[in-house]
């Protein structure tokens, strides 16, 4: 057996509203820090070529099947009538960097439940949604990554990791003593990159922790078409899963683009700039959202088809959406490997070599222990404002135009999302079961 000793890192995706300025990386020399140490500030540059960026249907197609099996994955472990919100582009670009220091069957397995996409491939991927999303002038968004590394002599980063990471995705490594003041340059760089969204993301360092690894996203977007005065329905009610029902403020307007899709009804309404948008499905009467899901994760890979290319009513689609919050936390280490992720999570057979070293143990390993997934979202008659944290913790071993008006009145459980429109790909997918 391979020597196990404690470790930690956490790969975090954070998505909060706020107003950003783009950027990746992040000097945690703006946040206090008194005894960091930048290891990547020389590492090679890579020549990123453009047309190594662009996503193609395949890999359009596998991203969405495997953002569908994800939502239909959790949602059947939390049980009928709960909501629940993930982020497939935080766990995705999560996932991603980690896969730069994985190798065999530990990487391929990682690979397989996103989309079968090889890290080769997924690093310009995930660089080229990175840029888009800062590139962005009508949507607020920020992308920032950066790693913590606990610097006491006894393991080293692998240095073609520390490449990739710096070139790909931004990612500068930082070599820190993990006490107090690591603690609060960490809480102080989440807090800057989210604008205050999530003020921190850690309460203590573990004695054990080796590496954190964090991406935070920032996301706020305004309506294309604001919602008027007349458009505010204060005291609608929303049927909840059990037959209950609460009251809500319902948002009513005229949508031009709809689809159906596993048997549910969906509408698009965009954000201002039309990059992005919400999507709202409402599963046929008499089905509940997870026999829905089930439904629609059988054929994950339609869902980014129909959103680039719905069917148009020419303004018949009627819609209702309910004003509403929601938070979600879910521990995802046993979806993962009931989806098929099993080494990584095995201390005696996860090889994460590529990621770390030790410096005088040949038998050095390193696996996953937890993997943490909370989300926050609000919808309002102004916009959308969403968060997610994605948490890797490792461990050191030791269809036709309709001929009348369509309505979708999500008064009762439904599905949704918010999609980016040049690919279809869904950044959250939720439900709401109650308000």
């Amino acid at each position: 057996m391979k020597k196990q000793i404690v470790a930690g890192m956490l790969a975090m995706s954070m998505l909060a509203g706020c107003s950003v300025a783009g950027g990746q990386g992040g000097n945690p020399e703006d946040h206090r820090s008194t005894s960091a140490r930048n290891v990547t500030a020389d590492a090679p540059v890579l020549n990123i070529e453009a047309e190594d960026t662009s996503l193609g249907n395949s890999e359009i197609s596998s991203m969405s099947a495997s953002s569908l099996q994800l939502l239909q994955q959790v949602a059947a472990a939390e049980g009928e009538g709960k909501n629940v919100l993930i982020s497939p582009t935080s766990m995705m670009m999560a996932f991603g960097m980690l896969e730069n220091g994985a190798r065999g069957e530990t990487l391929s397995q990682i690979e397989n439940v996103f989309g079968s996409i090889p890290v080769s491939d997924m690093n310009p991927i995930m660089y080229s949604m990175a840029q888009r999303f800062n590139e962005a002038e009508d949507v607020n968004w920020n992308v920032a990554n950066s790693i913590w590394f606990k610097e006491d002599g006894k393991v080293e980063v692998v240095p073609d990791f520390a490449t990739a990471v710096k070139n790909y995705y931004g990612a500068d490594i930082w070599m820190a003593p993990f006490d107090q003041t690591t603690l609060e340059d960490i809480n102080g760089w989440v807090n800057d990159q989210t604008r205050g969204m999530i003020p921190g993301i850690l309460d203590e360092i573990p004695e054990d922790a080796r590496m954190y690894l964090i991406n935070a996203m920032a996301f706020e977007g305004e309506w294309m078409c604001q919602y008027e005065k007349s458009d505010i329905y204060e005291g609608s009610l929303f049927t909840n899963y059990d037959g209950s029902t609460t009251e809500v403020t319902m948002l009513y307007s005229t949508e031009n683009e709809y689809f159906n899709i596993a048997g549910g009804t969906g509408f698009i309404r965009p954000y201002k700039g039309g990059e992005y948008s919400f999507v709202g499905i409402l599963p046929e009467e008499g089905t509940s959202v997870e026999e829905f899901l089930a439904k629609l994760a059988e054929n994950g890979e339609d869902f980014a088809d129909v959103i680039k290319n719905p069917e148009y009513s020419y303004d018949n689609v009627i819609v209702r959406i309910p004003e509403f919050s929601s938070e979600y936390f879910v521990e995802m280490s046993s979806i993962l490997q009931d989806m098929g992720m099993e080494d990584a999570f095995n201390a005696d057979i996860a090889d994460l070599s590529g990621m770390v070293t030790a410096v005088d143990d040949p038998d050095y390993n390193a696996y996953i222990g937890r993997v943490l997934h909370k989300t926050f979202i609000d919808v309002n008659r102004e916009g959308t404002r969403a968060a997610a944290v994605t948490a890797i913790e490792t461990l050191d071993a030791a269809c036709a135009m309709p001929e009348e008006q369509v309505y979708v009145y999500l008064d009762r459980p439904f599905v949704y999302g918010i999609v980016d429109n040049a690919t279809g790909l869904p950044v959250f997918l939720g439900t709401i079961n109650q308000l």
